[in-house]
């Protein structure tokens, strides 16, 4: 019994310098700023899939009107992604007026993941250099392109930004509100020490050539999400490097949704298989620390009262 309380204590022990160790790591990473900057102004394209947003997509396109970046460099793409609720009619009608501003309906998926999908199809009619993705439930802030183009420096390939959660009402808009926030932490800090684990769509921004060089979504679209997480990540691969934006000008603010909650849950987890062998490693590792402890109480508790009593009965 001794023995076996010992492996587990070493276990425990081992599991908590890792996780110390690599708190330590994206807590630094966090204080690293940008130091290759970039003062160009290149053209760039905005996508946003959209599907039954016919409640947020006004917003965010008005949103995006009031962007300071140079009007004319500015190209915007709606891709309605086989709504019912009439949000390519909505979308069609505000872009209307506004030059290489435009929606594209998709009827027919040739990727297994949707929103995949639906941005392949936005990034064969974009023309911009640097292309930008965000939500149509997003309210990008008036400087998020200028600030985000700006990171852009020599040899970066892909920026993330802050992409946080704002209380829609209720515990669970709370609980999903902290959860944004950790993945923020998690993106800033990993990015920083130049192993990026995490982004969000919502806030994202690369190069074409960066995009083009790695496969596009074509070399991801047999697995179910992850548009931006693996996208990243093979462009990283790629010798590219990921930088992340700390200007709070950049930030792209969305609202907690209570619904469809286990399901869009489920999509994010299920790919992390996919991450590599390096990221499991590390995080697989974290999860098991969490997992024992959670239990330890019940396990100290089965050791010295329970098991025992059921050797005795035995």
């Amino acid at each position: 019994m001794a023995a076996e309380v010992l492996i587990y204590l070493a276990v425990l022990i081992g599991l908590t310098v890792l996780y110390v160790v690599v708190t330590i790591g994206l807590t630094w990473g966090l204080s690293r700023r940008i130091t290759s900057q970039s003062n160009d102004s290149p053209t760039v394209t905005v996508l946003i899939a959209a599907h039954n947003e016919s409640r947020n997509i006004v917003t965010c396109l008005d949103a995006l009107k009031k962007q300071t970046y140079v009007r004319d460099l500015i190209q915007v793409i709606v891709i309605d992604e086989r709504s019912t609720d009439g949000t390519g009619d909505i979308a069609g009608r505000i872009v209307d007026d506004l030059n290489a501003w435009e929606v594209i309906r998709v009827e027919h998926a040739s990727l297994q993941c949707p929103k995949k999908n639906a941005l392949k199809v936005g990034m064969a009619r974009a023309t911009g250099s640097i292309i930008l993705t965000t939500d149509a439930d997003c309210i990008p802030s008036p400087d998020w392109i200028s600030s985000t183009v700006s990171v852009f420096g020599r040899g970066t390939g892909l920026v993330a930004g802050p992409a946080p959660l704002v209380d829609s009402g209720g515990k669970l808009a709370r609980l999903l509100i902290f959860q944004s926030l950790l993945v923020d932490a998690l993106t800033a800090g990993s990015i920083g020490i130049g192993f990026p684990l995490s982004c969000s769509g919502r806030n994202l921004a690369f190069r074409r050539e960066a995009y083009e060089e790695a496969g596009g979504y074509d070399a991801i679209g047999h697995i179910v999400g992850g548009d931006d997480v693996l996208l990243m990540r093979r462009i990283h691969r790629y010798g590219w490097r990921i930088a992340y934006n700390h200007d709070p000008a950049s930030t792209v603010p969305s609202r907690a949704h209570r619904d469809r909650q286990w399901s869009r849950q489920i999509r994010y987890q299920s790919k992390a298989r996919h991450y590599g062998a390096s990221v499991l490693s590390v995080a697989i590792p974290i999860y098991i620390l969490h997992v024992l402890l959670l239990v330890s109480p019940l396990l100290a508790w089965l050791t010295h009262q329970t098991i025992p009593i059921l050797w005795s009965a035995l």
